[in-house]
Order: C-alpha cells, then structure tokens, then sequence
C-alpha cells in the first residue's frame, strides 16, 4: 500500500472545467478515479480524504498502487510507502472522517419489501431515545455518545481499541474522583445531499474523529485501514490517518 499527497499544480488555474469537477464531493471521486485508474475494468483499491483546511485541492490517498501525476501538470503527488511495523498494545493517534451507520430491519425471502437499511447513527441514538421516553441530549453530546459508540464496536471487529485518559470530574456528592474517559474528540456532524446527473441524490452523514488507539490484533488494524472504516468510501470517506502518540 501507498501513501500519498496529491495537489493540485499551480497551473491547474488553467483548466476551467477541472476546477469544476473538483468543486463537489462526487467531482473528487471522479477526479481521484481518474488519478489511480490503470484499466477500464479495474475495481476501487484506494481510499481518499479532502483535506478542508488546505487553500488548494488536496487529497490523501491510501492506494494499492501509487498515483502517477498527468504529464499536463495538473498534479503534484508526493507518495510513500505505507507498511507499519505495529505491535499488540502500542499507542497511535488517529484521524478518521466516516460516515457511521447501524442497520435496521432484517431480510425475509417471503417478504421482499422487508430488507435491511442503513440508518444514521446520531438520528438512529436520538429517536430511540425519544420511543424509550428519555430526553435528547443536546446535539454535541448525541453527536459524541453516537460516535463513540459506533467507533468502539468498529475496534471489537478492527483489531484495536479507545485508549482512555484519566479526567478529574466533580461526583453528585460534592468530591472529586478520577475517571476513565475514551481519548477521543467526535464533532464535524454534517449530512450530505450529492447530486448525479440523471441518477437519484445520495445522502449520507459523516463525523470526524481524532483521538488515540490502542492496538489489539496488528494483522487484523491493518487490513481494516487498507480496507477503510463504513460506507460512503466514494465520497471521500473511511480513511484513518495515523501517526505515532
């Protein structure tokens, strides 16, 4: 597996129409698609991550096969390697944009209106909680009682787990005590409308997630990160950034 930072070359200003691909999630993809592909009837090996906060078009790209920059000068790609040598119970802190789900229903053959859908999990948490009669807690606090619940049944079957941090918290009888605490940050909560021409919209939500891991099964992390984190990995989803904590 490879690593990369692809930009856009300054003289990519040049091209009108490439700026307009790019300009929406989908345009990524097919941007990105166009970047990594080397035969027509190649399936998806790759996942990819917009990275918002750059002033130009930047993408990371964890590929099978490194990306070859177009002798237009549209691309600036920089790659390296991506094989860790990880071992059961070291520290990595992480980034990862995802887009959780929970499936609900089941399938049944004599019924074949009856299958299973993908639900949201801040709107899955929020509307048990209303048909149970307990309050909503506010969207921050769903948004990071959801994620965390989601990212940590993620770990049972991804070979790793939340590292915890030790947090001093005020008890109902008026002491103080330490408590174990997940060493995450769940935010960046947003719902997604992608239109394609001449076909229905896609809708999703993503969360971001940063924090610290621990890994349990090195094998078993690191297929799981080659193979990406829920759905919605066409639309720049799944990829979890790692660096050493």
């Amino acid at each position: 597996m490879f690593l990369s930072r692809v930009e856009l070359d300054a003289r990519a200003a040049e091209h009108e129409e490439f700026w307009r691909e790019v300009s929406s999630p989908y345009g990524s993809h097919q941007a990105i698609w166009k970047l990594l592909s080397r035969s027509a009837d190649q399936k998806r090996d790759f996942l990819y991550r917009a990275e918002e906060s750059s002033r130009q078009p930047t993408f990371l790209v964890l590929s099978a096969a490194p990306p070859a920059a177009h002798g237009n000068g549209m691309w600036r790609v920089e790659s390296k390697e991506f094989a860790p040598a990880l071992k059961e119970g070291q520290r990595l802190a992480f980034r990862l944009r995802a887009s959780p789900v929970v499936r609900r229903g089941k399938r049944v053959p004599e019924r074949k209106n009856r299958k299973v859908q993908r639900h949201d999990v801040v709107m899955d948490l929020a509307k048990r909680l209303e048909s149970e009669g307990r309050p909503v807690p506010p969207e921050p606090v769903l948004v990071g009682e959801a994620g965390t619940a989601w990212l940590i049944s993620q770990g049972e079957r991804a070979g790793f787990k939340l590292a915890t941090t030790t947090i001093e918290e005020l008890a109902d009888d008026g002491l103080f005590e330490n408590r174990e605490r997940p060493s995450l940050r769940v935010g960046g909560y947003r719902q997604h409308r992608i239109l394609r021409r001449g076909e229905q919209p896609v809708r999703f939500s993503t969360l971001d997630f940063e924090g610290v891991l621990e890994v349990t099964n090195p094998a078993a992390f690191l297929a799981r990160v080659a193979q990406g984190f829920g759905p919605q990995k066409a639309f720049g989803c799944g990829l979890m950034l790692l660096r050493r904590a």
